[in-house]
């Protein structure tokens, strides 16, 4: 039905669709920058902790071997006058029962001449 002596104009519709942002829009991507920079730093954070351990890993390892081998080495430093005269002392019984085995049968105890 028309409505007499009214004119209804309509206007034709613009190409260019301007969309207008909801008002919440930038406090909503603030936030999500924020949790992205947020993570990032934890991220940072991350491996910032992965290369202070590894670091200090590694340098304990290599502390820990140099130590190792000095104190190896003092201990057997101040081991081996111990050890030599052991072997010394094993060398000089080893001499004396020689001496007493190779002795003339004359000198001998007369208990060993009765065999």
């Amino acid at each position: 039905m028309r409505k007499s002596g009214k004119t209804i104009r309509l206007n034709p519709v613009d190409d260019d669709h301007h969309v207008t942002d909801h008002p919440a829009r930038a406090g909503l991507e603030a936030i999500m920058d924020q949790k992205l920079f947020a993570q990032r730093i934890k991220s940072e954070r991350a491996s910032a902790y992965w290369f202070a351990a590894s670091l200090w890993g590694v340098t304990g390892l290599v502390l820990g071997g140099i130590l190792g081998s000095y104190m190896m080495f003092v201990a057997m430093d101040s081991s081996l006058p111990l050890a030599s005269e052991a072997v010394s002392r094993g060398m000089a019984v080893e001499q004396a029962r020689q001496r007493v085995d190779d002795r003339e049968p004359a000198l001998r105890d007369p208990a060993e001449q009765q065999p």
